[in-house]
């Protein structure tokens, strides 16, 4: 999706076992003090895997975490569904032609993923996003696998993962702040904040990845690769705007027929398949 960023006037952990328990700060609605969950460490785990990407869609979650196992995964899923952790819901896509089953976590889910992540920098959501975007944000998820195969086939290891949602928000602030600047102390900002976010400017603007991979060579160093996901309602200079920015970009079959950008042999040759 083009996610490019400009600046509007406008605000914007250890591992549990099998039961856990989350102690809700002081004057929250509920008269309860603590919440209690019964959840697996699988289960957690898939809590974890559903909160990093936001929406997973329920086939993908099944063929990645589960191995194809789906049963398993419909088990799971009822109890975090039942304990008020998970919600499900089905999405028309594809201009109403297809059905898209996808998982979110609730507020209590989101917590209780925070609680057992590994990596306390790891940021976790909860909610669904616009129904005109669940497709999209669904295929990172399917992005995220192919990518991180790679990194595991070359001895790496993802210690974490970024949507455009952390990196809009580390961005937004400084640069809401510099636009009272003159043009050149703003485009000199700019530069800064892009660098000190591992970002670049690319025509006067910040392009943003979908997905940040952070992982760990298998030297040891820590590095991280920008993935973009391409879909039909791209134009030309968005594709060229990702590509100039460094950003590794993938694509499925049904967007690289569906739009003229795609005939572009030079943009087409930079997308992988998903």
């Amino acid at each position: 999706m083009d996610r490019d960023y400009t600046p509007e006037p406008r605000p914007i952990h250890p591992p549990f076992g099998r039961e856990i328990e989350q102690e809700r700060p002081e004057g929250q609605a509920r008269s309860e003090r603590h919440e209690r969950y019964s959840i697996t460490d699988r289960e957690r785990e898939t809590l974890v895997d559903i909160g990093r990407f936001r929406t997973v869609a329920v086939e993908d979650l099944a063929n990645h975490r589960y191995g194809g196992k789906g049963s398993e995964l419909s088990q799971d899923l009822r109890g975090l569904v039942a304990q008020g952790l998970v919600q499900r819901r089905t999405a028309l896509v594809a201009q109403g032609r297809h059905k898209l089953t996808v998982v979110v976590l609730t507020k209590a889910g989101k917590r209780a993923a925070e609680a057992g992540r590994l990596n306390p920098e790891q940021a976790v959501y909860a909610g669904f996003v616009k129904p005109g975007e669940v497709a999209h944000d669904a295929a990172i998820y399917r992005m995220f696998h192919k990518e991180a195969g790679k990194i595991a086939a070359g001895g790496g290891t993802v210690k974490r993962v970024v949507l455009d949602y952390e990196l809009k928000r580390k961005i937004y602030s400084p640069l809401a702040k510099a636009r009272l600047q003159n043009p050149g102390e703003y485009a000199r900002r700019q530069a800064e904040v892009a660098r000190d976010n591992g970002l670049k400017v690319v025509q006067g603007k910040i392009p943003l990845p979908d997905l940040r991979i952070e992982y760990e060579t298998a030297a040891g160093d820590m590095t991280k690769v920008d993935l973009e996901l391409a879909t039909h309602h791209y134009h030309g200079s968005h594709l060229r705007t990702k590509a100039e920015a460094g950003f590794k970009m993938y694509g499925d079959a049904s967007a690289t027929h569906r739009s003229s950008v795609f005939e572009e042999p030079e943009i087409t040759a930079a997308i992988l398949s998903l």
